[in-house]
């Protein structure tokens, strides 16, 4: 099959078009979930004493190194965290461009309401050096 001019011209645009935007010189925090949700999607119930878990992802997003420097949850004790080892132990965690830390929350509900929270990522990252993830649950009677 032999392409012709024409379809050169546009596969090149296509491949052009697709192409990213290059990354900020600087640390940049992207976290891959604004909120967390427990038990509040289509059939998915969170009983009473039953525990599930979400976890999302902190990335850098620019070419300097990030330096997160705390993970801080507020609310009540039906939610757990877990961090990884460095900010477990209240030490930063620097994460190079295009590398991961995944943060793990649990939640436990004893009754049957809703329950809300919110996480604080702090950070050296120029486009969010304090970044809020909300969380809410909601328990079930069984």
């Amino acid at each position: 099959m032999r392409l012709r001019p024409f379809w050169l011209s546009v596969i090149f645009i296509a491949l052009v078009g697709c192409g990213s935007e290059a990354p900020s010189e600087q640390a940049e925090l992207y976290v891959n979930r604004e909120s967390l949700d427990f038990g509040q999607e289509v059939k998915t119930n969170v009983y009473v004493n039953q525990e599930v878990t979400e976890s999302f992802y902190i990335e850098n997003t620019g070419l300097q190194p990030l330096e997160l420097t705390a993970v801080t949850k507020s609310g009540p004790s039906q939610f757990t965290l877990t961090l990884p080892e460095p900010l477990k132990n209240g030490e930063p965690m620097r994460l190079e461009y295009g590398k991961r830390a995944f943060v793990q929350l649990g939640f436990k509900p004893t009754e049957a309401k809703k329950y809300e929270g919110k996480l604080l990522i702090k950070s050296n990252a120029a486009n969010a050096p304090e970044k809020e993830v909300v969380f809410s649950g909601i328990g079930v009677s069984r």
